[in-house]
């Protein structure tokens, strides 16, 4: 049902297209190389620093989980912004689709959905509200099944196929959401109250499925025409950027949540010397007394 073919063999594609060489990009590759460099170094220097936790602190390994993650998502976002500035992998629409001939479809920003909101997903399902990995999968794969759908849905000739498409493809959403929803009631049944940034941990998920909406919104209104094809370029590019960098300040602030709540419960178990406590006999009953405590959850 769909035929995708590429913009740059349609003439009036290649005079419609967007973003070839365009300053916005080479900006967006600067920034983000320097979001991605920042990220590592301050995952490597977080590594060394707690190392000395190692085996005092249980799981303490996957805290650094979602720096990774961060990190694979920025570097999708520059290859996204270089496909964008080199014009490349860009397709052409079925005539008749946002009421024109030959309207550019910006591949990149689709392939570059398909890698990174499932990363999303992980961050805000599993290591912001815990939930285990079955429970996130089910949404994962629909999600990226309804990005496909609606991408597909601009190869579509047929009308009445083409809006049977969109149709699934909001269907799913809404399906996707429900789950996601219900981890965040699922996390607030069994966190305690003053479990680390608790309301920023939740927040995390409910915002992507307003993201989600709103990108949905934007999708209907280019195929309706409602917007023309380099408004919605801005406007992904701009908002996927947005969207990233939203994660990385919150998981700065759910790591500073984190590392405190551990640092009051080190010293409440007297894990770590606190003051008062000098002498080599003293630290040496406080180190014999550390190692009978359990491990830190």
């Amino acid at each position: 049902a769909a035929t995708p073919a590429l913009c740059r063999d349609n003439h009036v594609c290649a005079g419609l297209q967007g973003g070839h060489g365009e300053k916005m990009f080479q900006l967006a590759v600067i920034g983000l190389s320097v979001a991605f460099v920042m990220e590592i170094s301050g995952m490597v220097l977080t590594f060394r620093s707690a190392q000395g936790l190692v085996g005092v602190v249980r799981n303490l390994e996957y805290t650094f989980i979602p720096p990774v993650l961060l990190c694979m998502t920025f570097a999708t976002l520059i290859l996204e912004n270089l496909m964008l500035l080199q014009g490349a992998f860009v397709h052409v629409a079925a005539d008749g689709v946002g009421g024109t001939h030959g309207r550019p479809v910006y591949s990149p920003i689709t392939l570059e959905w398909l890698i990174n909101v499932p990363i999303l997903l992980i961050l805000a399902g599993n290591s912001a509200l815990n939930r285990p990995i079955p429970e996130v999968s089910r949404p994962l794969l629909v999600t990226n099944i309804y990005i496909i759908i609606a991408w597909a849905a601009f190869f579509v000739p047929n009308e009445p196929i083409r809006w049977c498409f969109i149709a699934t493809a909001f269907a799913m959403y809404a399906w996707a959401s429900y789950d996601m929803a219900t981890w965040v009631s699922n996390f607030r049944a069994t966190a305690r109250p003053d479990f680390p940034a608790r309301n920023l941990r939740c927040a995390l998920t409910i915002g992507l499925i307003v993201v989600f909406f709103i990108y949905g919104m934007v999708y209907l209104a280019s195929l309706l025409d409602l917007i023309n094809p380099r408004q919605e370029l801005i406007f992904f590019v701009t908002w996927d950027l947005g969207v990233k960098l939203s994660f990385l300040c919150a998981f700065v602030g759910i790591r500073a949540s984190q590392f405190y709540d551990l640092l009051v419960t080190l010293i409440k178990n007297k894990v770590l010397p606190v003051e008062g406590v000098t002498s080599p006999k003293d630290l040496e009953a406080q180190e014999a007394q550390a190692a009978e405590l359990p491990l830190i959850e």
